[in-house]
């Protein structure tokens, strides 16, 4: 190969080493945002975790009391008063009689009422505040504010189909990013080999040049 020939060789040598420089580092940025997707992915799942649901007591025909999920319309049926913050940050108390006032106020619709999640979004971000009925020393019937720890008749367990649902998402969405990481690495590896042939061939360039321009010298000198 011709001096000239290997000059041309290795610019392009050069030009496609900083290519190759240039989408290895492409790459490594990529993985690192796929590294912040995960903890994404964990956050969302670590959420799902904690999520719980208000589940209201009732007794049966025969006595026994069983928990089911609650809404805010069953709330209401059980004979409690709600307090909950409006939209203008403002708190209104409501009771079965006056629930319908709710959507004007807060914008709460009547359907989300009987929505299990409506009720349990509302406590998860404290926007409500529970009064039960009871008697007074006197017999009179009165509200008593109450919270879920203490009421006997309300408690808060996991959501266990959202967790089914965010278990699901969190398996897949993983796969996804153990098969784009998979990929990385391959693709890194693959660079990383043409890199050094190319690296290889380069200072094979480099030590021929040299060694034609010192035979040249010598001729001269």
């Amino acid at each position: 190969m011709g001096l000239s020939a290997s000059q041309a060789r290795l610019l392009n040598l050069t030009s496609r080493m900083h290519d190759i420089e240039y989408k290895a580092q492409n790459l490594e940025a990529q993985k690192l945002q796929m590294a912040n997707e995960s903890t994404h992915i964990y956050q969302e799942y670590e959420n799902a975790l904690n999520k719980q649901k208000v589940q209201l007591k009732h007794i049966g025909p025969d006595g026994s009391a069983n928990y089911e999920d609650a809404t805010l319309n069953e709330i209401f049926e059980a004979g409690y008063q709600i307090t909950i913050q409006t939209g203008d940050g403002q708190w209104k108390t409501y009771t079965k009689d006056t629930k319908n006032n709710i959507e004007g106020d807060t914008g709460i619709t009547k359907a989300a009422l009987d929505k299990v999640e409506t009720l349990r979004n509302m406590v998860e971000a404290g926007f409500i505040v529970f009064r039960k009925p009871t008697k007074d020393a006197n017999g009179n019937d009165t509200f008593t504010e109450v919270n879920i720890a203490t009421d006997t008749s309300l408690q808060e367990v996991q959501d266990e189909t959202e967790l089914k649902k965010a278990e699901a998402k969190y398996e897949a969405d993983m796969r996804k990013i153990d098969a784009k990481d998979k990929k990385f690495d391959t693709d890194l590896a693959a660079l990383e080999q043409e890199r050094n042939a190319i690296k290889t061939e380069i200072d094979t360039l480099k030590t021929v040049a040299k060694d034609n321009v010192d035979r040249t010298f010598k001729l001269f000198s």
